[in-house]
């Protein structure tokens, strides 16, 4: 099976510090300069150089790392690793020379690589020299954070807790921030190739785990114990274990797997849950993922297993997932849980289930994404999309309505699709998230028509806002961030030069509904400089800025949508 990433190729996920007051700099490639990170010319360099940094930072900085390999130890030293601290911020993937996180290009374009091949010689397949875990997180809380990073070769084959999580180890009440990381080829001998989570709960927010052999438990990760741990617009990918190829919950609470996408991964043993297993008590919620081609072949439950734990699984694909002697019957598929709104091959009892394809766009190539004719479309149940949860797997909004399609799921329309990505043909990738307004609501920004610069046929559109109020469309050569700008109640999240539509004929009222929209001419983009055009293969950013009134205080302030990015042809 061809793997391919069902993730945004914009690595924006838009988390920036707001300050970057003490900024640190690391360029493994780097060889001039003065090699006290005091600016990029300045970066500390070789691949020493983010060990370095972390050594010296304090609460409040921010780190910045350029593409490049870096290693935990310049020695051999396999208990060495890259120990998070709370207060800091580690970034990754920067070619060199940009001033904020949201100017790095798209995740993996320039990769930063934590590499725990310590010989240089995984290649010969020999690792027994390599990193017990790349990183570490003991006593951290979610203001530890690191970003942009491809986490590689880390091997638990020790004692203790070296034998757990090869690429990140969260024990201890250790709750660390994780984004846009890619953990890759990682392995361990107990439980949790890429990472290992005990009595702690981190986030991972649109990370992939690749080709990580998990020992005994886990070929991602293990988990046993904590609460709250979160997986959200996650791929999980080739990853393999005795038990549970990808994502083992054991004895843990409310743990939540959002808008994630399983596909290759094996569990080899006689437990089962080739993408998921989870037992031993505990909770967990699995909404909105698509579970396809994971195998079992010794156990049923090729994609989920549940055995003795409290499981909610709901609006999710479980496909072509097969157990002992390729069997894709529905027990192979989930196995001692109920689903509901769930799409099941072979069928299974419970409310909204669908036992019919889900038409994947090319399921043989890796594109996960659902066709026009998927019955999976406005087939969910939108109560069960936990609150704050807006995006789909490639940063698509979620509750797209497609007006060809009848709604057979459940909720105020528009009805959430199943699984990881939701149907739409807006064109656009939406970033940030907007702050809620005094109706509770968080307004976004889409678009229509075509990103073909000589159609000229673009529409914005903005919803979710207060009504009757004024509102216009802002536009920027790449994105950005500010809070609460002149004491706005959202965040601007575009950048650079910044255009706003606020000629008479463009300035808008969110009316009755809290819309508005504007067909652009892409011939005139009103910057601040002056009027430009849109050029084929550039990339614009836009988001709204509307009033929010606040009656009880008798006054009104401002609000944002989210942002969106379009890249034109």
């Amino acid at each position: 099976m061809k793997r391919t990433f069902l993730r945004t190729s914009l690595g924006l996920v838009f988390a920036a510090s707001s300050t970057f007051a003490g900024t640190i700099y690391v360029d493994a490639n780097l060889n001039t300069g003065a090699n006290d990170g005091s600016s990029w010319a300045n970066a500390f360099q070789g691949s020493d150089g983010l060990r370095i940094a972390l050594t010296g930072a304090v609460g409040g900085d921010d780190i910045f790392v350029a593409q490049g390999t870096y290693e935990p130890t310049t020695g051999s030293s396999r208990s060495a690793a890259f120990a998070l601290k709370n207060n800091v911020e580690i970034f990754g993937g920067f070619v060199g020379g940009e001033s904020s996180p949201v100017l790095r290009p798209a995740v993996g374009t320039a990769p930063s690589v934590l590499l725990g091949d310590l010989l240089g010689n995984d290649g010969s397949n020999l690792r027994n020299d390599n990193s017990y875990h790349l990183i570490t997180t003991s006593g951290t809380n979610s203001s530890a954070v690191l970003d942009g990073f491809e986490v590689r070769g880390g091997n638990a084959n020790g004692s203790g807790n070296s034998n757990k999580g090869g690429g990140i180890l969260c024990v201890s009440n250790s709750n660390p921030t994780i984004r846009n990381c890619n953990f890759v080829d990682n392995r361990c001998t107990f439980g949790g190739g890429a990472g290992y989570i005990n009595a702690s709960h981190p986030t991972f927010t649109d990370c992939s785990f690749v080709d990580n052999v998990g020992g005994s438990y886990g070929g991602a990760f293990d988990m046993n114990g904590g609460s709250n741990t979160k997986f959200e617009r996650c791929t999980f990918m080739g990853n393999s274990a005795n038990r549970a190829g990808a994502l083992e919950i054991f004895a843990t609470s409310n743990a939540l797997v959002s808008n994630c996408l399983f596909v290759d991964n094996t569990a080899t043993g006689g437990s089962g849950g080739g993408a998921l297993w989870f037992g031993n008590g505990g909770s967990a919620t699995v909404v909105n993922c698509t579970v396809v081609g994971n195998h079992a072949p010794s156990a049923t439950g090729g994609g989920l297993r549940d055995a003795g734990s409290n499981v909610t699984v709901t609006n999710c694909i479980f496909w072509d997932n097969d157990g002992p002697g390729g069997a894709q019957n529905a027990s192979n598929q989930v196995a001692g849980t109920n689903v509901t709104y769930c799409m099941v091959e072979g069928g299974v009892s419970g409310t909204g289930n669908l036992a019919v394809a889900p038409v994947f766009v090319n399921m043989a190539a890796g594109d996960y994404n659902l066709m026009i004719t998927s019955p999976g479309i406005d087939a969910g149940n939108n109560a069960a999309v936990p609150t704050g949860v807006s995006l789909d797997i490639r940063h698509k909004h979620r509750f797209e309505d497609e007006p060809s399609v009848v709604d057979t799921g459940v909720g105020s329309g528009p009805i959430v699709d199943m699984g990881a990505s939701e149907f739409t043909t807006r064109p656009g990738t939406n970033f940030c998230t907007s702050k809620s307004n005094t109706l509770g609501y968080h307004a976004k920004i889409s678009t229509s028509g075509s990103v073909v610069v000589v159609d000229n046929a673009l529409t914005l559109h903005a919803a979710e806002m207060v009504p009757n109020q004024t509102a216009i469309f802002l536009v920027g050569a790449q994105p950005g961030f500010v809070a609460s700008p002149g004491g706005s109640s959202g965040d601007l999240c575009i950048g650079g030069v910044i255009g706003r539509f606020n000629a008479f004929h463009q300035i808008r009222n969110t009316g009755t509904t809290g819309t508005i929209e504007l067909t652009l001419d892409l011939g005139d983009l009103p910057l601040a400089t002056g009027s430009v055009p849109v050029q084929a293969g550039e990339t614009w950013h836009f988001q709204a800025w509307y009033r929010d009134g606040i009656p009880t205080i008798g006054f009104n302030t401002s609000n944002f949508t989210d942002g969106v990015s379009i890249t034109f042809e």
